[in-house]
């Protein structure tokens, strides 16, 4: 699916795309364009108006971090204690999606 044009997402930048099955966000890190689910798993808020530190997206909710090329959370994981069970599921990775640019567009293979 056709999300964006490659030029609307410069690097260092994100693009939310708010489709009807599932948002998606677009993240350009050092000129190579990543594709996540746009929901953070850990209060289920859109990552529409997301921010790139590095190759990490900061959700504008709550700062939850997740790593742009992989979807781990870096960000509480790297200072939650890894015994609590119940903070597994709030740091979920966040899912990828396959990018191919085609002619200066930016698609995304969506199941």
């Amino acid at each position: 699916m056709k999300l964006a044009r490659v030029d609307e997402v410069p690097p260092g930048q994100t693009k939310f795309s708010p489709l009807e099955s599932w948002p998606v966000l677009l993240a350009n890190f050092e000129g190579a364009i990543y594709a996540v689910s746009g929901i953070c798993p850990h209060q289920f808020n859109p990552l529409d108006g997301a921010i790139l530190w590095g190759p990490l997206i900061d959700c504008p909710w709550q700062h939850f971090q997740f790593d742009c090329r992989t979807g781990q959370n870096r960000f509480p994981a790297n200072v939650y204690p890894r015994d609590l069970r119940y903070l597994k599921k709030q740091l979920a990775p966040l899912k990828r999606y396959a990018v191919e640019i085609r002619e200066g567009e930016v698609w995304v293979d969506i199941p």
